[in-house]
């Protein structure tokens, strides 16, 4: 045996892993008629706006993910499943799940994503799996670094303007590689798309919808309201002129995503997903107790 796979935890190390207050596995799927009520709930208002299936997936992928309920995806890929036509739209649902978990991780971590993403896996049908993608889409190569820093920067620009620069500064003063890491690793690498369509069983979030991520991963985990306005402003600049989303797919319903009532259907219905799936709690550190007001 190596000295590596000889390591143990005492037991005392593995009570406080485990202890309850810590929080230490995911939260449960609440009853399914309670599930089928808030997706629902959910969908209905959102048509009400015009809008379509992958901005009420975005949305409920975002705030699921944060808010930390692998079960409760997986049966969000079931409702969806269960609207879709044909084998291909049960995929098409699969990929725009997939894809919004992978840029949670920008907004609400590399260990929720990784969670969320193989409980999916483990729970999609033969059928569907095998219609996905299986390529990587984000390798950084010689050949495409430049241009995938530029188109980091580009969305960045986009969200951030006019305030851009000066957030730039702000954040290399707290430390000289923050601004770097966010750039290069996170706009870059993985907020933006690097493909102008989607591929062959995979999904193309789009600068529109990845403001929605943004927004229901931030709302979920609460205590971030500087962050989540500033999504918030980056949703409603979309559209315009140097917004991003020059020559993109247009989202079906985006005129009215990108409204003040398009903001408050993304707002309430990640709180709609607290209450419900998280009973009000918050899984990030925060006030004991703290419950969403809805």
């Amino acid at each position: 045996m190596s000295k590596a796979a000889a390591v143990k935890l005492s037991p005392v190390v593995k009570s406080l892993i485990g202890a309850p207050h810590a929080l230490g596995s995911a939260i449960p799927k609440p009853a399914p008629e309670k599930v089928h009520a808030l997706f629902e709930k959910i969908r209905v208002k959102g048509e009400q706006g015009g809008v379509g299936p992958d901005s009420w997936l975005t949305l409920s992928t975002g705030s699921l993910v944060t808010v930390n309920s692998p079960a409760t995806l997986c049966s969000l890929f079931d409702y969806a499943s269960s609207r879709s036509e044909g084998l291909q739209g049960k995929i098409n649902a699969a990929a725009v799940i997939r894809e919004t978990a992978l840029k949670c991780i920008s907004f609400s971590g590399i260990p929720r994503t990784i969670n969320s993403l193989v409980a999916l896996r483990a729970h999609l049908p033969e059928d569907v799996k095998s219609g996905l993608g299986t390529e990587p889409t984000r390798q950084p190569t010689p050949d495409n670094v430049e241009a995938t820093l530029a188109r980091g920067i580009g969305l960045w620009d986009a969200i951030y303007e006019p305030h851009s620069a000066k957030l730039l500064s702000k954040l290399s003063d707290a430390h000289p590689d923050l601004p770097v890491h966010i750039l290069a690793s996170h706009y870059s690498l993985l907020l933006s798309d690097p493909f102008g369509t989607s591929p062959p069983g995979g999904y193309k979030i789009g600068r529109v919808l990845t403001s929605v991520v943004a927004m229901a991963c931030l709302r979920a985990q609460q205590g971030v309201a500087p962050q989540l306005t500033s999504h918030v402003f980056g949703l409603k600049k979309s559209l315009l002129e140097g917004g991003g989303a020059d020559g993109e797919q247009p989202v079906q319903g985006q005129e009215w995503l990108t409204s003040d009532d398009g903001v408050q259907w993304i707002l309430e219905s990640t709180d709609d997903i607290s209450a419900v799936i998280g009973e009000g709690r918050s899984t990030f550190a925060g006030p004991t107790g703290v419950k969403a007001k809805l």
